[in-house]
């Protein structure tokens, strides 16, 4: 394992987020847990510091989970083998099914945070929760709006300062 810097990796974040997604995983205080794919989201500094914005939909079952949960984690694969475990992870309810039973993923303890990161990945970034927004729909550009929440179905940002950014394909 090698701590690594999220500016140094973050054109393969950006790069995995824009061709078939991350690993976006929350356990909640009392121990629930679900990983989803995320192919939005921003990696930016604020308060001095990296920071890893995850948009949520609110009819999310991990949604549900950040209600009551301080932190989240970012899985990355650096490669296209987890295609189908993406997939299957955007596409699957974690309050209906075992997503990483059936993706075959193993969730490891994270090492900064309460929860867990997917054991396949090479990179992974930890954040505690920082801010929490939902987004404001009289404040959005009606064309936004109307394109990408025609269902009503808007995002809450989750602002995560990264606590932890490594990886565990390289040895310190």
């Amino acid at each position: 394992m090698k701590e690594v810097k999220l500016y140094d990796v973050a054109p393969d974040v950006l790069d995995r987020m824009a061709h078939g997604g991350v690993f976006f995983t929350v356990q909640d205080k009392s121990g629930r847990c679900n990983t989803m794919n995320i192919g939005w989201g921003s990696l930016s500094c604020y308060w001095n510091g990296p920071v890893f914005i995850a948009p949520i939909r609110h009819n999310r079952y991990t949604y549900e989970l950040l209600q009551n949960a301080d932190s989240f984690t970012v899985s990355v694969p650096l490669d296209d083998g987890m295609k189908e475990a993406l997939a299957l992870v955007g596409t699957r309810h974690g309050n209906e099914v075992d997503k990483y039973a059936l993706a075959h993923l193993t969730p490891l303890d994270a090492l900064s945070v309460n929860g867990k990161v997917i054991g396949q990945c090479a990179l992974h970034i930890e954040c505690r929760i920082a801010l929490t927004m939902p987004m404001d729909p009289e404040a959005m550009d009606p064309a936004v709006r109307e394109r990408w929440y025609g269902d009503g179905d808007f995002h809450t940002l989750y602002f995560g300062q990264v606590v932890a950014c490594y990886r565990t394909d390289i040895d310190d």
